[in-house]
């Protein structure tokens, strides 16, 4: 076979048995989910198309024919709303990772992610970091300067009270409360409303480091997070906050393409949020925390991350796999299709 044969097939393999496994450290059951969806998919274009799995290529990864597929899942399989949106999901991905390993394939990954959640299953997306990327986030500022470590207490500051920006830049040192057994902020929100929020030992070391050596001798009234003009301390604009974060975004990405583009403060305030639900705290409490009116715009951390994504793959497949539709695997094929199966590790 040619080279340019293969090379469908190689990112296939290096998709299911390097990118899934080793980069992202998905567990075996996970990696048979997605599997499992390109297996469907498979099937679909030998049973619908005529189209054999040694004939296939990224041409067959039209915004078109990825939308004929998942109403054949829901025709001919009787798959539900979410199962759809649960199996596009894993086609995206795999696109997306062949986009970014070569970029002439970006267009393919577009022209499928045009394809909207089909409606009947709700699915807010919260783009948040977890705790891997967070320790890496929190590396980046160089603490050799002064600038660096302000940034980094910036980045811990936000990240541990889930305040908006401009709740954290509205901050002055009488915000900070201490008594004899807790520190805690008192932090202005949104409808002038109220809301204190603890902050833990280690919170609390870094933030006495950071007022010994930002606000020595500073009044009450001075902002917590400020810039220097004319010999002036002044608030800090919402323009370095985004400054400082698409730097240490773009240094975290470099460094791990896993981490989501486009950091912005607002992610540390889904982070904290998303970290305390999978923790099991109460959605009234981390509605208290970050200072949401209603419950409702708390919620959206229950809805399905990655994360849940994936198991509900799982235990979509094992569904499915007790049903009477074709199974996605032939043992009895042979030759030419066969080898590439066992290439690309579907069989």
């Amino acid at each position: 076979m040619k080279k340019n044969e293969m090379y469908f097939y190689q990112l296939l393999r290096d998709f299911l048995t390097g990118y899934l496994i080793k980069r992202r450290n998905f567990s075996d059951k996970t990696v048979r989910s997605y599997r499992q969806t390109l297996n469907l998919l498979r099937n679909y274009f030998r049973e619908e198309k005529g189209i054999s799995f040694d004939k296939m290529d990224f041409s067959c990864f039209s915004r078109s024919s990825i939308y004929d597929f998942l109403m054949w899942l829901k025709d001919a399989r009787n798959s539900s709303t979410q199962t759809l949106n649960l199996r596009l999901s894993a086609i995206k991905s795999f696109l997306k990772y062949c986009s970014e390993e070569d970029m002439e394939l970006m267009p393919v990954y577009l022209d499928v992610s045009s394809i909207h959640a089909f409606k009947g299953f709700k699915k807010p997306y919260v783009e948040y970091l977890t705790q891997e990327q967070l320790k890496l986030l929190f590396s980046l500022p160089d603490i050799t300067t002064r600038l660096g470590r302000r940034d980094r207490f910036f980045l811990i500051f936000a990240y541990e009270t889930g305040a908006r920006m401009q709740e954290l830049l509205n901050l002055q040192i009488s915000c900070i409360i201490r008594s004899d057994v807790s520190v805690k902020v008192r932090i202005h929100g949104k409808g002038n409303k109220i809301r204190y929020v603890p902050l833990l030992g280690i919170t609390v070391k870094h933030l006495d480091s950071y007022l010994a050596e930002f606000h020595k001798e500073s009044q009450p009234e001075t902002f917590l997070f400020y810039t220097i003009h004319d010999s002036q301390h002044t608030q800090m604009k919402p323009g370095t906050v985004d400054y400082f974060m698409k730097k240490y975004g773009k240094l975290a990405y470099e460094a791990d393409n896993s981490f989501p583009e486009g950091l912005h403060a607002h992610m540390l305030r889904h982070s904290i949020a998303m970290a305390m639900y999978k923790k099991g705290i109460p959605i009234s409490y981390i509605r208290d925390f970050l200072g949401h009116s209603s419950i409702d715009t708390t919620t959206v951390y229950s809805y399905a991350d990655e994360e849940t994504i994936t198991k509900a793959l799982e235990a979509v497949d094992h569904e499915e796999s007790t049903g009477k539709a074709t199974t996605a695997k032939h043992k009895n094929w042979k030759g030419k299709e066969q080898y590439l199966l066992e290439y690309c590790g579907l069989s």
